[in-house]
């Protein structure tokens, strides 16, 4: 049977555990990295700007902080709830409750003084980045944890600023003067992520109406302004270039498609296929958008993108999987190789703009900000990046979340079950009143197999659809032993609707070829499965910055031996696979020692989620056979 195209829901946060090296990654990071303690690390995310309120709604940097720490409390609370650590559990909703009673008596929960909120001054203002922040970290304690009081935080919160904008009463307004200084307030339209949950949540059509309005309420600003990227009048001009800063422009592409959803309306459908193939063009083989703070250039091996876009994009694409079931792979692709190629493999550092190629993270190195505010430091390693903004290391708790949590879905009629991310993992749900457990069992990406072991509480029909990646050239599936055949349609995934019983197996197996993806320098990234491959720069680091009573530091990397820097490999397109060798030394894997790895010749190459150093891209040489 070729199982046609489901529609999928996203299942409450909780409802899948991570198991394997993403649960361990999430304990070592909180114990250990800067993850369970920033706000003990720096002022940016210990000064609350809930409770200590500021006058000015003009100043570009006034609201940071409050990105800093909303962004921190959500990824901190959904790292403490799915890694099962109990304490950081007890802390997490103890800052919470300590953010909720910053609430007001009329549900203001913000930044600015009543003189102040609501207000644009000369049109730079983050008040509604900086509401979103806190209020998602507050959504995800309610799911977690189920007390209705964090709900009704957010929904009194909500339902004042929708008294304040609206119909007639715009929040993307400002003098033409000072378009170019919409930095706070084009984050803003991220508000649209509260409205997106609120709507699931509640069904209130309020919360859908009034998302859409912001959106359509951005679109209608004249272009060009800062961030503008993906405004429908943006998007409807073929010849105009992304420029925009690189995180506004993946954390945006997510309202499009939500408001493309909810509406339906074609002109937004347009807008959303006009925007995912711009953004196609400055898009890594590893599927990360480029920007070094801004996008600008081609995608090369050497052009740097940012924390904070990985993050966003991968959120943003997990919340169009939800919609579509469509863009996994280059979700898994952006975890496993731009995001853990980003971080030191022990939790204790993220490179704010890292590179496929990077030879060196050296913190003199320029960036293209460098040019404007004379600062460098973006490509070194650190706990927080305070010396150019605390954005990445806060956004960096939220990403090994976001994927673990959208791992599994649902089919919006209750019948079935998606395995859409794979990984190790335990999914606990109810479905048409029947509790089910699955665990998937596996070492992925690491290795190509995953056993799905299924335990309904009673025998119970249901649909279970596993995803078969693009890359896959072929697949094998067994059920309790016994090969099964089914189709794989235009869906990307193979269904089996059956009776299930407690301890049935399915084991899906997905063949792997190496495959080349094009850099436009016309060198090539090696690929197998969901992994990219490159050569590891023997390394050593340099300590920059020690922060007091911990063992946490800014460090620069740079290569032993300069000359390692200059290694070349030339592929052989005559040859099979390149005459690369795939070898599986070990039968677990953790990313700081690989059990996968090719060889050439004497080269070995590492995944480039285990690598600190190394060189990404290598030329092909096509020989007639």
């Amino acid at each position: 049977m070729t199982p046609s195209m489901p529609k999928f829901q996203r299942l409450p946060l909780g409802s899948i555990r991570p198991n394997g090296w993403s649960h361990e990654q999430l304990l070592h990071d909180l114990e250990f990295g800067f993850a369970g303690c920033l706000d003990t690390l720096t002022d940016h995310a210990s000064r609350d700007l809930f409770s200590q309120r500021i006058e000015s709604s003009s100043e570009q940097y006034a609201w940071w902080d409050a990105e800093t720490r909303g962004n921190w409390l959500w990824g901190y609370t959904m790292m403490s709830f799915l890694s099962g650590h109990r304490d950081h559990q007890t802390r997490a909703l103890d800052l919470l409750q300590q953010l909720r009673a910053t609430q007001d008596p009329d549900g203001y929960l913000g930044i600015y003084s009543p003189v102040s909120r609501y207000r644009h001054g000369n049109g730079e203002n983050g008040e509604l980045w900086a509401q979103s922040r806190a209020l998602l970290a507050l959504l995800t304690a309610y799911e977690f944890t189920g007390d209705g009081s964090f709900l009704s935080s957010v929904e009194a919160a909500v339902q004042l600023t929708m008294q304040h904008y609206g119909a007639g009463r715009s929040y993307f307004h400002a003098p033409a003067s000072s378009l170019s200084m919409l930095v706070g307030v084009t984050h803003g339209l991220c508000y649209v992520d509260v409205m997106d949950w609120l709507y699931a949540l509640t069904g209130n059509t309020a919360y859908r109406d009034f998302g859409v309005l912001l959106y359509d309420d951005f679109s209608n600003l004249p272009i060009p302004f800062a961030n503008d990227d993906l405004s429908v009048r943006s998007l409807n001009d073929a010849h105009r270039p992304l420029s925009g800063h690189a995180v506004h422009t993946a954390e945006h592409l997510r309202v499009l498609a939500w408001a493309f959803h909810v509406t339906g309306r074609e002109g937004l459908g347009v807008a959303l296929d006009t925007a995912q193939r711009k953004l196609s063009r400055y898009t890594l083989p590893n599927g990360v958008l480029i920007g070094d703070e801004s996008i600008h250039g081609l995608p090369s091996p050497d052009i740097g993108y940012e924390y904070c876009t990985i993050t966003e994009q991968l959120f943003s694409l997990t919340s169009i999987l939800q919609k579509s079931g469509s863009h996994a792979d280059q979700i898994e692709s952006l975890l496993f190789n731009a995001g853990q190629g980003a971080r030191l493999p022990d939790g204790t550092g993220v490179s704010y703009l890292t590179t496929d190629t990077r030879l060196d993270a050296h913190a003199a190195r320029p960036d293209s900000y460098s040019h404007f505010h004379g600062s460098h430091g973006r490509f070194k390693f650190s706990p927080t990046h305070e010396d150019v903004a605390c954005c990445c290391n806060p956004n960096a708790t939220r990403i090994l979340s976001h994927y673990v949590s959208h791992q599994w879905l649902q089919t919006t009629d209750g019948t079935g079950l998606a395995a859409v991310l794979y990984g190790a993992c335990t999914l606990q749900t109810t479905l048409m009143g029947v509790e089910i457990e699955i665990e998937a069992v596996t070492e992925y990406p690491f290795d190509e197999k995953i056993t799905f072991i299924v335990r309904p509480q009673r025998d119970h029909q249901f649909q279970l659809y596993l995803r078969v990646p693009e890359w896959a050239q072929t697949h094998y599936l067994t059920l309790n032993g016994a090969q099964v055949s089914v189709d794989v349609g235009a869906s990307g995934f193979v269904m089996i609707d059956r009776e299930w019983h407690t301890n049935d197996q399915v084991e899906i197996v997905f063949d792997a070829g190496i495959v080349l993806r094009p850099y436009p320098s016309g060198e090539y990234a090696i690929t197998r499965g969901a992994l990219q491959y490159v050569i590891p720069i023997e390394s050593e680091t340099r300590l920059l910055k020690h922060y007091t009573k911990t063992r946490l530091h800014d460090v620069e990397v740079l290569p032993k031996r300069l000359k390692d820097a200059y290694q070349m490999l030339v592929l052989d397109g005559s040859r099979p696979d390149y005459d690369l060798s795939y070898r599986r030394t070990g039968v677990t894997s953790r990313w700081d020692k690989p059990s996968v790895h090719l060889t050439i010749g004497g080269l070995k190459l590492v995944p480039m989620g285990s690598s600190l150093l190394r060189r990404a891209s290598f030329p092909l040489e096509r020989q007639d056979p």
